[in-house]
């Protein structure tokens, strides 16, 4: 008795294999292999273990009301900030006066 070779199955019948197979295990069927982002979009977000991570940050305004702080206080960080832009505005460092900046000056240079 002579040996066939096996029969080698259409094309037609290996897509309707495949569609089967990806309705029965869930997965896409894309016979063209287009290209999906399927692979990122499975992924889980990172948005939500960031915001986990980090410790919200606290609200200066709403300790000061609920202490009963007088609104002039200011944290030590605050008054550093303050010092040093009083500082570089005595040397002539801080920021100009309004209208009176880089862009302004730019159309009477002629």
């Amino acid at each position: 008795m002579p040996l066939r070779p096996p029969a080698v199955p259409s094309i037609k019948r290996t897509l309707e294999v495949l569609r089967t197979r990806s309705t029965i295990f869930g997965t896409t069927f894309n016979p063209e292999n287009v290209r999906t982002g399927a692979k990122y979009l499975k992924q889980r977000l990172v948005g939500p273990s960031m915001l986990r991570y980090y410790p919200p940050l606290p609200n200066i305004g709403q300790i000061k009301r609920d202490l009963g702080l007088p609104k002039s206080w200011v944290t030590p960080k605050e008054a550093q900030r303050l010092a040093d832009v009083e500082a570089k505005k005595r040397r002539g460092k801080g920021p100009p006066k309004k209208g009176q900046g880089r862009r302004s000056q730019m159309g009477k240079k002629r």
